[in-house]
């Protein structure tokens, strides 16, 4: 009759020692993870913020029927959330850059885009959003 032994002490540290490594890793990948989240939080933002550029040119140009001395952009700041690490609110005054441009596509129809940039020390990163527009004054 055989007998059933368990395990070993060397097998249950390398046990050990391989679960040690996997818990390890996963703990490096949670700082990675957040940096990709705050930066699809910002790039979020910066769409919201051209949307609402986009909604006010959208509003002059069907009250004025034309794309001539559109609205300027607002100075919209960038929200950069609570660090990681600490609860403090971080305080960068960095603004979205908002470039429009508008070409017409029929006597009373429009094609607008604004291009949203951001960015410090020239690693910028832009968003376009775009939206057709039809003016009142011709209906």
């Amino acid at each position: 009759m055989r007998t059933i032994r368990g395990f070993s002490l060397v097998e249950a540290m390398v046990a050990m020692s391989v679960l040690l490594v996997v818990v390890l890793m996963l703990i490096g990948a949670v700082p990675a993870s957040y940096a990709f989240t705050k930066q699809d939080s910002v790039r979020v933002q910066a769409v919201s913020a051209g949307q609402s550029y986009l909604d006010s040119i959208r509003q002059y140009v069907k009250s004025s029927g034309s794309i001539t001395g559109l609205p300027p952009a607002p100075a919209i700041g960038i929200d950069q959330g609570y660090g990681f690490v600490s609860d403090t609110q971080s305080t960068s005054a960095v603004n979205f850059v908002m470039v429009p441009a508008c070409l017409a596509r029929s006597l009373f129809s429009f094609d607008c885009t604004v291009a949203v940039s951001w960015g410090p020390n020239g690693k910028s990163q832009s968003v376009t959003v775009e939206s057709y527009i039809a003016s009142q004054s011709g209906f």
